[in-house]
């Protein structure tokens, strides 16, 4: 085990793992998980080539992964586990990154070997602009978050940067918009915190918008492709918009922007 974590900028690209490494190691970590009855779920651009190896080609194309193509593995798990993960890690051979759970105060672990770099682990929610909750939702599929909590992860970020629009692209591309969590993004729960939650609500519709728009920048999608995601956003904001709003909802819509409408963060790495 290496003695010192190391961000994943900071590995010279010849020493970096491959990306087969890592879709392989997140796999049998998920797995191996399992088998000790532990809930690890991946998240972020793994998910996407697992969820859809068929676009792994066009992924690549749209210029979104660069050089390293993964930089870490990121998991989903639930809180109540997190005593197990410790030392469910240790055995696979990761270190703690302690700074970091110090820092966190039991919300994250971040773990580090010579084979990955750095592998983190969030419990219980996402909880960055505005929360995305993991509470009985990861069991939906074997590896990954829901397709719907991937699209939130995007969704909730202000300062939606080009890799995260590209990648709520590719989500609009493959997945069909549906009424569960089945195979399909769950439109009734998109729909419930919407309608609750001006700020997220808010902070939703512009990146949807800010998605549409980035599509003409992609060369990598053709007319077709380009089309589908944006009827499949249209589709999407239309069943946000007609759907009825809490009081909560419309209480806070009346302050608007003029207050903070998210959660400001920082990130240590």
């Amino acid at each position: 085990m290496q003695n010192q974590f190391r961000l994943p900028k900071d590995i010279p690209l010849n020493e970096f793992p491959t990306p087969d490494t890592f879709l392989e190691e997140a796999r049998q970590l998920s797995t191996d998980a399992q088998k000790e009855g532990l809930i690890l779920r991946v998240m972020g651009p793994i998910a996407l080539h697992y969820y859809f190896p068929e676009y792994v080609n066009l992924y690549r194309q749209m210029e979104r992964l660069g050089e390293r193509v993964f930089t870490d593995i990121d998991f989903a798990s639930y809180g109540k586990q997190r005593g197990k993960l410790v030392p469910f890690f240790e055995r696979h051979g990761y270190g703690l990154e302690k700074r970091a759970a110090m820092i966190a105060g039991g919300t994250r672990l971040i773990f580090f070997s010579p084979k990955i770099p750095m592998i983190d682990v969030f419990f219980d929610k996402l909880d960055y602009n505005h929360p995305v909750d993991f509470k009985n939702r990861l069991e939906y599929h074997p590896y990954c978050v829901s397709l719907t909590d991937l699209l939130l992860q995007k969704l909730q970020i202000v300062q939606i940067n080009d890799k995260d629009l590209k990648d709520a692209m590719l989500l609009f591309l493959a997945a069909s918009l549906g009424e569960s969590d089945k195979d399909s993004i769950n439109t009734r729960y998109l729909i419930k915190i919407f309608s609750d939650d001006w700020g997220f609500y808010y902070t939703a519709i512009n990146n949807l918008i800010k998605i549409k728009e980035a599509t003409a920048n992609v060369s990598a999608l053709n007319n077709q492709q380009r089309q589908i995601i944006i009827t499949q956003i249209d589709q999407l904001i239309n069943l946000i918009e007609v759907s009825p709003k809490s009081g909560k909802w419309k209480t806070r819509a009346q302050t608007g922007t003029k207050k903070s409408w998210y959660k400001e963060v920082s990130d240590w790495v």
